[in-house]
């Protein structure tokens, strides 16, 4: 390779991991109830781009060794496309996720699994074009082929990362609101289970119709990548309308107690409305006011899920969350309960 090139694939992958961040920003932004804390998400993004591969290839390197490799071009190698390298790479993305229900409080609901999901998967995906970038490209000599070999696994590599993690967060999220251990373990092993044959669907068409195959119509997998993406859009929306639900539903049964003012529920569930500057005067107040609000109810949404060990205990992060708003709101006339 010619420095001329060396450039511009430095580049190209210097671009795309920009643009992979932009996402997960955009992804983390979009979640506008209660977002999870950026320092955790980049942790997250850092493990898919770091620690995940690495896992990876030391366990390809175990199975390796135990099975004297794969041939891409018989059963082995189609085994290994669509399930045994779909099984290591998901699980070693998704140990970040485990990691982030495990330590972390906030972890409470499928969008947080998607946003995490979103995060580790695009991680992964921007040091796996590094690697195919540098491996390939040392053989391309033309700007056009970097572009190329950049920007298709861009799309089509990365994307699928993205979505196949997602999926296993947003199961992830449904455990964590489930309340005993057998329901947990059935969620985030379908959630496994589901990513794993999303990624190795996604492993053989592309053998089979898409670039990798000899004679590969390129068109059946172009038509397939808009709807990879609009699978994950329509995911996103769905599970944030799920949360607008549950906002509507605990916050109205607030203002039925008379714990808060109605005015509450006419503004926290709507974005637009959250975000105007006249529902309250000063602007840091809006802020804590609406997350407190947020927490309270997704914690009481959360309780008729939980084993009653931990429901005891969100109970009581519940009674603190209502003490302290009725400080801050100084509701009409409350009747505490």
């Amino acid at each position: 390779m010619n420095l001329a090139a060396a450039l511009v694939l430095l580049a190209a992958l210097a671009v795309s991991a920009t643009i992979l961040l932009v996402v997960v920003a955009m992804v983390w932004w979009v979640d506008r109830y209660d977002r999870e804390p950026l320092h955790l998400v980049v942790m997250v993004f850092l493990w898919g781009a770091s620690a995940a591969p690495l896992i990876s290839v030391v366990i390809f390197g175990v199975i390796d060794r135990l099975l004297g490799g794969f041939d891409a071009i018989t059963a082995s190698g189609l085994i290994s496309l669509g399930l045994v390298t779909p099984m290591v790479e998901e699980v070693s993305k998704a140990v970040a996720v485990v990691l982030v229900v495990v330590f972390s409080s906030k972890f409470d609901n499928p969008t947080d699994g998607v946003v995490y999901g979103t995060a580790v998967g695009l991680g992964f995906a921007v040091s796996e074009n590094v690697i195919y970038g540098i491996s390939a490209g040392v053989h391309l000599r033309s700007a056009a082929g970097i572009l190329v070999l950049v920007g298709g696994r861009t799309l089509l590599s990365a994307g699928v990362h993205a979505v196949s993690s997602a999926t296993f967060g947003g199961f992830l999220g449904h455990a964590a609101m489930s309340g005993k251990l057998p329901a947990k373990t059935l969620w985030a092993a379908t959630g496994l289970l589901a990513a794993v044959v999303l990624h190795g669907s996604w492993n053989l068409s592309l053998m089979w119709f898409g670039p990798v195959g000899e004679g590969g119509a390129p068109r059946l997998w172009l038509a397939a990548l808009p709807v990879l993406y609009l699978g994950y859009v329509i995911t996103l929306a769905l599970v944030l309308h799920s949360e607008h639900r549950i906002l509507k539903r605990q916050l109205g049964d607030e203002v039925e107690l008379g714990l808060i003012p109605s005015w509450v529920l006419d503004v926290i569930p709507f974005y637009r409305r959250r975000v105007r500057a006249n529902w309250w005067p000063s602007r840091r107040e809006r802020t804590v006011i609406a997350r407190l609000l947020t927490r309270m109810a997704f914690r009481k949404h959360a309780v008729r899920n939980l084993s009653p060990g931990e429901a005891a205990i969100a109970s009581l992060e519940v009674v603190k969350l209502r003490q302290r708003l009725r400080e801050i709101l100084d509701p009409e006339d409350p009747e505490p309960t």
